[in-house]
């Protein structure tokens, strides 16, 4: 009789929600669409995935985020430095991980239109190759939120400034693999008045 198989252990989501919204003016997360913010959007298509944890990483505005968003689902944290950027709120997640995995899930709290089915599918891509790196495509253009194996943590911690992990991803090592998704989410972030207008079209 085969031996039955160990299941993967479970992938955690790191949601980074710590950036300043500069090119916004004001706090991007928290405007509304579809009658509730911003990130509660990506809040909850994390939520109802199979990712666990979900570790939110929040930044200087915290305060305003717990009043106005519904975050029992996640585990929040706040970056220590939030002037130092991305790469700071990487680790800050990675940082709160108390469990053995083997990578992690980075989402962007700006990315309300992103769908939990798209999360089901990256994870499940994973699964079956834990050792590439793993990112959303949509109509040929890379998108997020990406999926980093346990082996390239040390390098994620070795971040500095505001700089995320896009060197990593056009590392030949990290062996990309793109996964085509129906899913326009995945390359629609907020980052500008334009980019919310063009959002509140889509009601």
């Amino acid at each position: 009789m085969a031996a039955a198989m160990t299941p993967a252990p479970p992938l955690p989501g790191i949601l980074l929600a710590a950036g300043n919204s500069q090119r916004m003016g004001r706090n991007k997360l928290l405007l509304p669409f579809g009658g509730k913010p911003i990130l509660q959007h990506a809040i909850d298509a994390a939520h109802f995935s199979p990712l666990s944890p979900l570790i939110l990483v929040l930044g200087p505005e915290s305060t305003a985020i717990r009043r106005a968003v519904d975050t029992r689902s996640a585990l929040v944290v706040e970056t220590p430095d939030p002037q130092s950027g991305y790469g700071s709120s990487l680790q800050t997640g990675l940082r709160a991980l108390d469990a053995p995995c083997n990578g992690a899930m980075f989402l962007l709290g700006d990315q309300p239109l992103l769908r939990t089915n798209t999360i089901e599918r990256l994870i499940a891509v994973f699964h079956r190759e834990p050792e590439r790196w793993i990112a959303p495509s949509w109509q040929g253009q890379r998108g997020n939120p990406v999926i980093t194996p346990v082996a390239w943590f040390d390098r994620i911690f070795a971040l500095t400034g505001d700089t995320g992990p896009r060197k990593h991803l056009r590392d030949p090592a990290a062996n990309l693999k793109l996964v085509e998704v129906q899913d326009h989410g995945v390359v629609f972030d907020i980052d500008s008045p334009k980019d919310y207008t063009r959002l509140l079209t889509l009601k």
